[in-house]
C-alpha cells in the first residue's frame, strides 16, 4: 500500500515506503519535489521518483559515511499524472523500521 502525498504538506515516513501524488483535474503545471532522507550508516538506501511508472529521478546511493541526503527538483505534470516516491534498501540495516526516515513534499509552482 502506498502513502498519499497531499499538495504543499510535508510528509514524514519511517522505514522503506512508497508515497504517491495524483495531479487533480486542472492541476497541470510545474511542481517542486523535495526529498530528505536520513538513515543509520552503513546503508544501501535508494530513492526513486517515478512519473506514471517511469523513473524521472534516482538519487545516488548514500555512501557508508553519510547519514543524510537532500534533493529538490522541478517536474512538469499533466492532469491525472501519478508521481510515486519509492524508497528501497539493499542493506539489512535498512529494513529496521526506525533506521530510515524520509521527508517528502510536493508543491505547485517554482
Amino acid at each position: 500500500m502506498s502513502n498519499i502525498l497531499i499538495l504543499n504538506q510535508p510528509r514524514v515516513d519511517v522505514g522503506l515506503t512508497t508515497s504517491t501524488y495524483t495531479v487533480p483535474t486542472g492541476g497541470a503545471g510545474t511542481y517542486r519535489v523535495d526529498l530528505q532522507a536520513t538513515e543509520v550508516p552503513p546503508s544501501g538506501l535508494t530513492l526513486v521518483v517515478n512519473k506514471n511508472a517511469s523513473p524521472v529521478f534516482t538519487a545516488p546511493v548514500i555512501t557508508p559515511t553519510q547519514s543524510a541526503q537532500q534533493f529538490k527538483f522541478d517536474i512538469i505534470l499533466a492532469d491525472a499524472d501519478v508521481v510515486t516516491v519509492v524508497a528501497t534498501g539493499t542493506a539489512g540495516i535498512d529494513d529496521a523500521l526506525n533506521n530510515v526516515k524520509i521527508n517528502t513534499s510536493i508543491g505547485q509552482g517554482l
